[in-house]
């Protein structure tokens, strides 16, 4: 990935701070876990909360201006899962969330990646974002799967490239990266 490199999302600074606006912009409140837990779960081995710089952007004063798309991910030795993907506003439309999905089936390829999206509902306020969400992640290999997600009072769609688990093997790696009830999956399927 010419240019582009991961680098861990500080405790604070700048870099954290960008990252932090990005999240915001990018997921409704309700959807959003705090910055405190994903760098409290980001501090266990199989979890990942990274920051996408474009070594190509000037860094400016702070050297958060490369900044470009942050990821939440975890890995197993038998699934990889991306609980967040989210491009800067200013950067989207430029090839950098593809380009880090390409990064994660070159790295994680031999195990099923999964991820969940907010489901295709007509009356959704966001329903064409909803559209164009799920036929990016279809144009990045990723398939709809049969499995729901309910986590506190949200249900998303599960998508998976390169392979499946089973719904209750999900569960259980959801509800491992996490010591708060609050955010503890249920896997079902339709």
């Amino acid at each position: 990935m010419t240019d582009l490199t991961q680098i861990a999302v500080p405790n604070e600074g700048p870099i954290r701070d960008k990252i932090e606006e990005i999240y915001e912009r990018s997921f409704p409140p309700e959807e959003q876990i705090t910055m405190r837990d994903l760098l409290r779960a980001a501090r266990k081995p199989e979890v990942s909360f990274d920051a996408w710089v474009d070594q190509s952007h000037p860094a400016g004063e702070d050297g958060a201006a490369g900044v470009v798309a942050l990821t939440f991910s975890f890995v197993f030795p038998d699934l990889f899962y991306l609980g967040f993907l989210a491009v800067d506003g200013s950067a989207r439309s430029a090839g950098y969330g593809s380009r880090i999905l390409t990064h994660f089936r070159e790295r994680h390829g031999d195990v099923p990646q999964l991820l969940e999206i907010e489901p295709l509902e007509r009356e959704a306020g966001n329903y064409q974002q909803r559209v164009r969400r799920l036929a990016f992640y279809e144009r990045n290999g990723f398939t709809v799967t049969n499995m729901i997600t309910h986590e506190a009072d949200q249900t998303y769609r599960v998508l998976a490239r390169d392979g499946i688990v089973a719904p209750q093997r999900l569960e259980e790696a959801l509800n491992s990266v996490t010591d708060d009830p609050a955010y503890f999956s249920r896997v079902t399927t339709d």
